[in-house]
């Protein structure tokens, strides 16, 4: 099955979990591209659109990349994916945070024409590779909102290759028609 994976990733994880996907897939012709050198779906049977989160919501370059080519995909078999550190989320002051929330925005796009599969995958903060707001923007998150007091971003992460692939496993059994 021809088959491309986009990702949207700004430091790298969430294209390193499309490698990961790809290495799982059982046929050779799979494409795996960051979303700025990705061509238009068409030709593809299968595609995987994935990005990091930043404030809350999957990277707005994949959803840009979706709303562009929304009407080639609608005859193709779509999964769709968000990379994070809160795969969970939490209820907090009577809203919701977190997890499947921040795949929303691509979900949203695809209400008439659902995807075979979507998850929330588990990412990494590494404050080596963040660039200058992005940094500020934790720290503030860290010490004002979680109320902690932090000095620096700590290295953190959960990106999982058995997670990654337990993911692949469930869309392929949709593929197949097992549920």
């Amino acid at each position: 099955m021809k088959t491309m994976i986009v990702c949207a990733s700004r430091y790298g994880s969430t294209l390193e979990i499309g490698r990961w996907i790809a290495e799982r897939l059982p046929w050779e012709s799979v494409d795996v591209y960051p979303v700025e050198k990705a061509p238009e779906p068409e030709g593809y049977e299968l595609v995987l659109l994935g990005g990091g989160v930043y404030n809350e919501v999957v990277s707005k370059e994949i959803v840009e990349y979706a709303e562009k080519h929304l009407t080639f995909m609608k005859d193709q078999k779509v999964v769709l994916f968000a990379v994070c550190l809160d795969t969970k989320g939490v209820y907090m002051r009577g809203k919701i945070h977190g997890g499947w929330n921040y795949l929303k925005p691509l979900l949203d796009l695809f209400k008439d024409q659902l995807p075979i599969h979507a998850g929330v995958l588990s990412g990494e903060i590494n404050p080596k590779k963040l660039n200058e707001k992005d940094y500020n923007l934790l720290m503030t998150f860290y010490n004002k909102i979680l109320k902690r007091n932090f000095t620096e971003v700590p290295y953190r992460t959960l990106m999982n290759k058995l997670e990654v692939w337990e993911f692949v496993e469930k869309a392929l059994s949709r593929l197949e028609g097992r549920f």
